[in-house]
């Protein structure tokens, strides 16, 4: 099967400007995506963007970015399927076939390790294969939200309304789906915004791999787990450092 990994890098990132090409330990954020990318040894790693500045950066990384992203794809409320179906009208055109899978890749979650990826790639090339197979990462279950006066309740069923603590063990075990995902290309023929199917298979790993950068104090906390030297032994284990091209 042909697989290729997907690096999503819109620029107008509104919380953070530039977030995916903001610096860290002399890398722009998104080279780690791809690094990470050409380190499974996938068949291409393509770059989705709007911007000329980001598609440079990720071709002296060794994406494959043939032309930018449209406008469409490139809105505040444009979704991952607005992004396939214009890399599907697009990218042919420049010679580049559609893969039978994707691995998308975050340039915002930086920790990721390849054995976990690859388990989720040989459940998907399995006689039986998901829908789809979802990183994920434990969470805590015993949300709580504020309601319209203004005080906190349970945003779980699970709460005992007549106990102030709870422990951890029981509630059920959660999981953060937002980590990285692995999906067959028919599959956004077939359903679209429903990609990943019903059938979604979980690869759990390490609550580091769910660490999204969304603002600057995100950033500033990553870049100082990755710039510490020396490195912890945790995050050696979850990031591959990009290499640029010459």
């Amino acid at each position: 099967m042909k697989v290729y990994a997907l690096v999503p890098a819109r620029s107008g990132s509104r919380g953070l400007p530039d977030k995916n090409i903001l610096q860290i330990d002399g890398h722009p954020l998104l080279a780690y995506a791809i690094a990470f990318g050409l380190a499974l040894k996938v068949d291409k790693v393509i770059l989705s963007t709007d911007s000329p500045r980001y598609a440079e950066i990720g071709r002296r990384y060794g994406a494959v970015c043939p032309c930018l992203r449209s406008a469409q794809a490139s809105s505040d409320t444009a979704m991952e399927e607005d992004i396939l179906a214009d890399i599907s009208r697009t990218f042919p055109q420049y010679g580049i076939e559609m893969p039978d899978i994707w691995i998308r890749l975050k340039p915002t979650n930086p920790f990721r390790q390849p054995l976990s990826v690859r388990e989720g790639l040989d459940r998907m090339q399995s006689p039986d294969p998901p829908d789809s197979v979802r990183i994920v990462s434990p969470e805590d279950s015993r949300l709580w939200r504020i309601n319209d006066a203004g005080f906190l309740e349970p945003a779980v069923p699970d709460w005992d309304p007549n106990r102030s603590v709870m422990r951890r063990t029981e509630f059920p075990a959660s999981y953060s789906p937002f980590n990285l995902d692995i999906f067959f290309h028919r599959n956004w023929e077939r359903w679209g915004s429903g990609y990943m199917g019903r059938r979604i298979f979980p690869v759990v790993d390490h609550p580091i791999t769910g660490f999204d950068i969304n603002g600057r104090d995100d950033f500033d906390i990553v870049r100082s787990i990755i710039e510490a030297r020396p490195r912890a032994d945790v995050v050696s284990r979850y990031l591959i450092d990009p290499v640029a091209l010459q």
